[in-house]
Formats: structure tokens, C-alpha cells, sequence
């Protein structure tokens, strides 16, 4: 390579993203975290009104802050799932669709086990009309598109999505990474387990209430995670060994693909455009095709050293459903058997301190917050918040909704990304399939 050309690649976005990302790991302090931390233990999550909200003021006083907050008021956007508190009409739109469904051995026994069944929405749907408290509607499997992409939301979500908006406007500029209902019969409350997931979470109740109890990501070394913990970064996004991510949660390969490729694009305009100049006589142009050939050999490297890399992780792979575009080996945040971000600390230890003095003594030097969700109210957590989750439902069970967006790590509001990468990922599946149904 020429000391132009080596110039130039030393100055590339993506070779600087590699230094920062090496200086990160070999940090002997692992943990970045600089957002909110819980004041003291027991504190209490102020509840507030969201029509003093504008989505500018809820980014800046929360999002950014990566303060948890419980919001009352409703979202004026998102009303149409009040529908869904009517078991019939789930049933007789979504009822013929095939959903995996946790269960757990007995009314004793926590969620989170990773346990799962596999049903008609209709036939769960009676489970719940009959009382049943041992199965629990939660996170399911999505589709990847033609690109090896997670979609959105389920098949189930995607029979309902014309009651929702797939952003809402409180949520500003955040990309949603998944949309999903959480639906069981649980009078006497029913435990999630402790766990942190890995994105923002915008936690809408219908029906019942969820009680959280919450921990910080600066205390996420004193969780005792089944994972063993690479990193947490500066917004909170928890890595595990093997699981590495940027810090708005994008695989690193696919993340240097997606830059290699915008390069490739941007080499090939300007010579383009090079080309079109020398056609009229302009000055410089012969210079100008020069420097766009030489931009344009470093772009197609970066593109063949991704597809290498990309390669290497399915050879590698021991689950290859999992290697998709975006969160490695997540399509979303699924339960399954001993997750990473589980908690080793069962939930029925968390409110014996004497228990946990003697196996799990460093979850007592974490501050612990506490919230209570009714029906009608709304829970924002920050991703990788540790939270456990009691559900108690009405004579009819308990039901939420949820979207999950991709953490940001930006500094303000209309750009809450370091990159566009997740901008542009949306960008080209949801923009162009409105630009098809609007040409239809």
C-alpha cells in the first residue's frame, strides 16, 4: 500500500473505532458506566405526569440520563391497544397463530427458566379465561428478512400492528429494535427472575401491575451474572465474553461492514462524478478519478476483510440461526436456558438478607430501587438496568405491551447515535416498504 493510502486508512472512521475498542477492553476498570445511579437503597421511582413530556424533555431528562421513570397519563399515539384488554378480540385476530409459551413447574416457581410450550395463541387465550397461572406469554422467535435481518416484532405483533405505531413520538428519535406483549393470570404475583436486558425498554400496562425491583449497570459486577462480563459501556450496554457489541448494540462486524459499505458508496460517487468532470473538460478532473480510485481500493478492502470476518464467525458459530445482522446471537431478548443476563441469585432469595450474607454477599452493597406499574401507567428503563419483575393480574389476567430500541449513545436529540448505522438500518426496510404500499 501506498504512504498515501496508508495515510488515509489510518485516518479512516473505522480504524479509529478499532483503537477505542481495543483501549476499552484492556481497561483494568471494565465497567464505563456515567449515567444515573440509584441514590440510595430502597429508593422509590418517581412516578410523573407524561402530559408535561415533550419527547425533547424526555430524552434529555431521561433517555440521556439513563434515569428510569414511571409515567401516568397514557401515550396519545399508542391508544388503540386498549383493545387488547378484551380477550375476544385477541382471539378472533391473532388466535390462530402458533406462540411459544413459558412455563413453570409450580405457583412457587419464577419465570425466566428458559422452560418453554408450544400453542395456539387461541388455545393460551383459554389457559388464561380458565384461571390457569402456570404459563406466561413473553418475548417470541422473529423472522429474518432476505438480508439475514431480525424483524421487528413476530408473526403475532404482526397480526395486531394495525393498533400500534411502530414508533412511538414520546420515544423521539430511538430506532425500535422489537415489540411484544406480556400476558399471564397470576393473583398472588409471579416472579421474571433477576435479569438485565439489552436494550431500552418502554413498558406500557394494560391490565393488572408489574412491581420492579431495580439495579443500576454501575453496579452490574455485584449482580452475579451467568455471563462472564466483558464490559459495560458508557450508556449502560452490558458485553459478555463472546458477545461483544458496540455501545448502541451492534455487532462489531456488522457494524464495520455497514461503514465499509457506505465508503464503498461514497468512493464510487465521487468517481462518478471525477468521470462525468473529465468528460467536460473540467481542471483536476484526471487528479479528482485518481483520489476516487484510491478511495475506492481502500472501501472494497474494508468491504472483503467484513465478508472474511463475517465468514470466519459461521465457521465458528455452534448456532447458526443466530448469526444475524445486528446484537450477535440475540435476535432479541429472549429467555432461554441460563442466559448470559440472568442473575445467578433466585428470586426467592432477593428479600432474604440473611440467606444472601451467606452465598451472594455483594448484591447487598447494591442500591436497590423499587417501583409499582398500575394499569394505564407506563415504566421506561434504560437497557441493562437489573430488574425482577412480580405480575399480578386481575380476574383476567395481566397484560403489557412493550418496545425495546436500540440503547443510544449520542448527545442529543436528533442524532441519540454515535453512528447512523441502526438510522439507516430502519431507514432502508421500513422507509422503502412505505414508499412500496404508498406507490401500490
Amino acid at each position: 500500500m501506498s504512504t498515501s493510502k496508508k495515510r488515509k486508512a489510518d485516518d479512516s472512521e473505522s480504524s479509529i473505532q478499532a483503537e477505542e475498542s481495543k483501549h476499552q477492553i484492556e481497561s483494568s476498570n471494565n465497567n464505563h458506566y456515567t449515567g444515573w445511579t440509584v441514590p440510595s437503597n430502597n429508593y422509590t421511582i418517581p412516578t410523573i405526569n407524561i402530559e408535561t413530556m415533550t419527547p425533547e424533555t424526555f430524552y434529555t431528562d431521561y433517555i440521556k440520563q439513563r434515569r428510569p421513570i414511571v409515567l401516568k397519563g397514557g401515550l396519545s399515539d399508542v391508544t388503540q391497544i386498549d383493545q387488547w384488554k378484551d380477550i375476544n378480540y385477541l382471539d378472533a385476530k391473532v388466535g390462530d397463530q402458533q406462540v411459544s409459551v413459558e412455563k413453570r413447574l409450580g405457583t412457587d416457581s419464577s419465570f425466566g427458566k428458559g422452560n418453554e410450550v408450544e400453542m395456539s395463541f387461541s388455545k393460551f387465550l383459554n389457559l388464561i379465561k380458565d384461571g390457569d397461572d402456570k404459563h406466561y406469554l413473553t418475548t417470541q422467535d422473529v423472522h429474518a428478512d432476505d438480508d439475514g435481518r431480525p424483524e421487528l416484532m413476530s408473526p403475532l405483533m404482526q397480526g395486531l400492528q394495525q393498533d400500534f405505531p411502530l414508533r412511538p413520538t414520546l420515544m423521539g428519535n430511538l430506532v425500535p429494535q422489537n415489540i411484544n406483549m406480556w400476558l399471564g393470570n397470576n393473583k398472588d404475583g409471579a416472579s421474571s427472575g433477576l435479569h438485565h436486558d439489552y436494550h431500552d425498554n418502554l413498558y406500557i400496562v394494560l391490565k393488572g401491575k408489574k412491581r420492579f425491583r431495580l439495579y443500576s449497570p454501575i453496579d452490574t459486577d455485584k449482580m452475579y451474572t451467568r455471563g462472564e462480563l466483558l464490559k459495560v459501556h458508557s450508556n449502560g450496554r452490558i458485553n459478555y465474553k463472546g458477545e461483544e457489541t458496540t455501545a448502541y448494540g451492534a455487532d462489531l462486524h456488522s457494524d464495520a461492514a455497514a461503514l465499509a459499505a457506505r465508503q464503498k458508496d461514497k468512493a464510487e460517487k465521487m468517481l462518478a462524478d471525477a468521470e462525468s468532470a473529465l468528460e467536460q473538460g473540467k481542471p483536476r478532473a484526471q487528479e479528482q478519478i485518481e483520489e476516487a480510485e484510491e478511495l475506492l481500493e481502500l472501501a472494497m478492502e474494508a468491504v472483503l476483510e467484513a465478508e472474511m470476518a463475517d465468514a470466519e464467525d459461521e465457521d465458528e458459530s455452534d448456532d447458526k440461526e443466530y448469526e444475524l445482522f445486528g446484537d450477535k446471537k440475540r435476535l432479541v431478548d429472549k429467555t432461554v436456558k441460563n442466559p448470559n443476563n440472568f442473575s445467578k441469585v433466585d428470586a426467592d432469595l432477593l428479600n432474604d438478607e440473611e440467606r444472601l450474607k451467606e452465598s451472594y454477599p455483594d448484591i447487598l452493597k447494591a442500591n436497590s430501587a423499587f417501583c409499582t406499574v398500575e394499569s394505564g401507567q407506563i415504566l421506561y428503563l434504560p437497557a441493562s438496568y437489573f430488574h425482577e419483575v412480580v405480575s399480578f393480574g386481575t380476574s383476567d389476567g395481566h397484560l403489557a405491551v412493550n418496545y425495546w430500541f436500540h440503547p443510544p449513545d449520542g448527545e442529543s436529540f436528533d442524532n441519540p447515535y454515535s453512528t447512523d448505522f441502526w438510522h439507516n438500518d430502519y431507514q432502508d426496510r421500513f422507509d422503502d416498504e412505505k414508499k412500496k404500499s404508498s406507490a401500490c
